[in-house]
């Protein structure tokens, strides 16, 4: 077997092995040419399945970054309504507890009436000063009605007063229980009697 050679020193393999074939007797064997396309193709069709693979990759981060996105706004709306159970829970234990300041309040002007010890009345009011105090480090604050124009948005007019002056007219005049906010909301409206222009 003689080994064809382009030039002298230089080795020609596809040559070589199509001879080689020949004398193993693989004269049927598919040439090198028809074999590098079917690789071609072969390769065309892993790049298509590896395409689709990646549309799939694709698709499915899409679906998973969604995902998260939407447990995130669950866990958003969980926090907020839960905050939101709260802060009305706490609302109404201090209203409640502002409902005893108020009986505190009348407890002093019924002592006072009754012209009762003044070391009492004096223990009462520190009480009363003591109640406030904690009630602002907690963000309770009083809201100022007298004197005030009447806003049915922070009080509750139980009474109207005839005046004479029209400076006075809509203004409160007497609070009847005191108005509070808490951390800037209201709380509880003040019970107000507000004046009103008699002709």
């Amino acid at each position: 077997m003689v080994w064809k050679r382009k030039k002298e020193d230089e080795f020609d393999a596809v040559h070589a092995a199509e001879e080689l074939d020949q004398a193993t007797g693989q004269q049927d064997a598919p040439s090198t040419e028809e074999y590098i396309r079917t690789l071609e193709v072969e390769l065309e069709g892993m790049g298509s399945i590896l395409s689709q693979k990646e549309t799939l990759l694709q698709r499915a981060e899409a679906r998973a970054a969604e995902q998260e996105d939407e447990i995130e706004r669950i866990k958003r709306r969980l926090q907020t309504e839960a905050d939101q159970k709260v802060e009305k829970r706490v609302a109404e234990v201090i209203d409640e507890l502002l409902d005893v300041g108020d009986d505190l309040g009348r407890a002093i002007l019924s002592a006072q009436e009754m012209n009762h010890e003044a070391s009492v009345i004096q223990g009462l009011e520190m009480v009363r000063q003591s109640f406030g105090k904690r009630l602002q480090k907690i963000g309770v604050t009083r809201m100022q009605a007298l004197g005030t124009k009447f806003d049915p948005n922070l009080h509750e007019a139980v009474s109207m007063m005839p005046v004479h002056d029209p400076s006075q007219d809509g203004v409160v005049l007497a609070v009847l229980r005191e108005g509070y906010a808490l951390n800037g909301k209201l709380l509880r409206e003040a019970r107000v009697a507000v004046g009103k222009l008699s002709s």
